[in-house]
């Protein structure tokens, strides 16, 4: 945890470097982006070792305080304590509150479902399951089009057949408006 904040920082500190003195995010409009990160899953049948996690995501913003985005999210491969893995990975859809603090940073709060799937690699079982998603997070402008992302997201993971758990991912990542 305290290397991936580190991590934040630096990136956060090395954007405000390079940005220009002026200018600030796009208050409406079309988006992509991709976050990378750490995911931990949280249920006793499993490990809980930290995985590398990749969401790419597409969205629209309708004005500076409120968007919508929809994201493709892997959250890695988790091993159970008897042996035997599971990969994680599903889509999600999601309404974004936006706080700006000043023309740079601003706060993002989402709140959305998501459709994960868990494939068990030696039995071939998936275990899919719709679920709220949530996340929190801050975005620093590098200027109108570039923006860089860290984040904190939680996902639900699982089927009534196998014990239902929460994916955890700490992110940083970038999104570029059109």
């Amino acid at each position: 945890m305290k290397k991936t904040a580190s991590v934040l920082l630096l990136f956060s500190i090395a954007a405000s470097a390079f940005a220009a003195d002026k200018g600030f995010a796009a208050d409406k409009g079309f988006y992509i982006g991709a976050n990378v990160g750490q995911a931990r899953t949280n249920t006793y049948n499993l490990s809980t070792k930290f995985n590398i996690a990749a969401t790419g995501l597409v969205g629209y913003q309708f004005n500076k305080n409120v968007a919508v985005e929809a994201q493709y999210s892997h959250l890695g491969t988790i091993t159970a304590t008897g042996g035997g893995s599971a990969t994680i990975a599903g889509y999600g859809a999601a309404v974004v509150g936006i706080l700006p603090i000043n023309e740079r940073w601003s706060g993002y709060g989402k709140l959305g479902f998501d459709s994960m799937s868990l494939k068990i690699s030696d039995t071939g079982h998936t275990a899919n399951r719709i679920a709220a998603t949530w996340g929190i997070g801050g975005q620093y402008n590098v200027n109108e089009a570039l923006g860089i992302r860290f984040g904190y997201d939680s996902y639900g993971i699982g089927d009534s057949t196998i014990q239902t758990a929460t994916t955890v991912v700490v992110s940083a990542g970038v999104v570029y408006k059109f």
